[in-house]
């Protein structure tokens, strides 16, 4: 099952006015429940998800804790979700920020977008963008509005032992805030 193979044009347009941003291709097998959730969404033509590095003035990254028994993690991951429909990535990303961090951000900048394939187990397989930004904390206390999704939000100067990503992803670029 290939509901959509393209590219989005509006990841697209982010990536052509993101000067540095970083395009990889690559292809993983996720759980059959993640890989369900990520089918619906394609299916409804929501087609990419964002997630941001965001770094406070003391160099702390904000972390949020996904509800037990959501699809893709149990653990700690950095703020973001799927689009919504008629979404544009960076709008998508700072509204997943305000829901699951109550934060607002500033310097916002796309570091790498992810044009994958996403199989499960049986072989099934879909095609979906995923889009990692930098970020900076502006203001608000950090705290879930949507703790259905979200247990808790805290900064943390050292990674978690149960984070659920991979540690490059906490190592900044070069001139992330220019």
């Amino acid at each position: 099952m290939v509901p959509w193979s393209g590219r989005d044009p509006g990841v697209i347009r982010e990536f052509r006015n993101s000067r540095g941003a970083l395009w990889i291709e690559r292809s993983r097998t996720v759980s059959t429940k993640a890989f369900e959730s990520a089918a619906r969404r394609v299916r409804k033509g929501l087609r990419f998800g964002v997630a941001a590095r965001i770094e406070n003035a003391k160099g702390c990254i904000l972390l949020v804790r996904m509800t037990p028994g959501k699809a893709w993690t149990a653990g700690w991951v950095a703020p973001g979700g799927g689009a919504e429909p008629g979404e544009y990535p960076r709008e998508a990303l700072l509204r997943e920020i305000r829901e699951e961090a109550g934060i607002k951000v500033k310097k916002v900048n796309l570091w790498k977008v992810y044009h994958e394939e996403v199989r499960d187990r049986r072989g099934r397989s879909i095609r979906w963008d995923f889009l990692q930004y930098t970020a900076l904390w502006a203001s608000g206390r950090p705290r879930s509005h949507v703790p259905h999704e979200i247990s808790e939000v805290r900064w943390f100067k050292h990674l978690p032992r149960n984070t659920q990503f991979r540690k490059d992803w906490l190592r900044p670029p070069r001139n992330r805030f220019d």
